[in-house]
């Protein structure tokens, strides 16, 4: 099962099937298998016989799809590493959208600068640019988010 989240909509797309939210409530809903901090929901999805909740860590940010059954037990949990994809969305506001630490822990300040540039449309350093997308693959291995610029 493959499962990539639109933050921007909200909308929850499990193998290709783009899924609307049923609801936007704000609740607590678990503790992060990752660092034991609150996860709170974003999105509810109707999916097959159960909901899957999306649901994102109060300190490391990582977003889970969480399933449930129709009777609200718990079936499983996965992080979602396919948020967005920038190419296809030229909006500052994405790019925005990823926390300032993690884009600093992977690329340096002038690499960051010409991918803001290039989203803004305006006029960049191509050594930047280049020395960024060489970088990709490590910032989603490490933190699960695909940059296309």
């Amino acid at each position: 099962m493959e499962i990539r989240y639109d933050i921007e909509k909200n909308i929850i797309q499990v193998d290709s099937v783009e899924i609307d939210p049923q609801s936007l409530d704000k609740n607590f809903i678990g503790v992060c298998s990752n660092c034991n901090s609150d996860v709170s929901s974003l999105s509810y999805h109707a999916y097959e016989k159960g909901t899957i909740v999306a649901g994102k860590c109060s300190l490391c940010d990582t977003i889970f799809a969480i399933r449930y059954d129709t009777d609200w037990n718990w079936q499983g949990e996965e992080p979602i590493t396919q948020f967005f994809d920038i190419k296809n969305c030229n909006d500052l506001k994405v790019l925005d959208g990823i926390d300032k630490k993690k884009l600093s822990t992977v690329f340096t300040p002038a690499e960051t600068g010409a991918m803001y540039a290039k989203v803004r449309g305006e006029k960049y350093v191509r050594q930047y640019l280049y020395r960024a997308r060489k970088k990709y693959a490590d910032f989603e291995e490490l933190f699960g988010i695909n940059i296309n610029i």
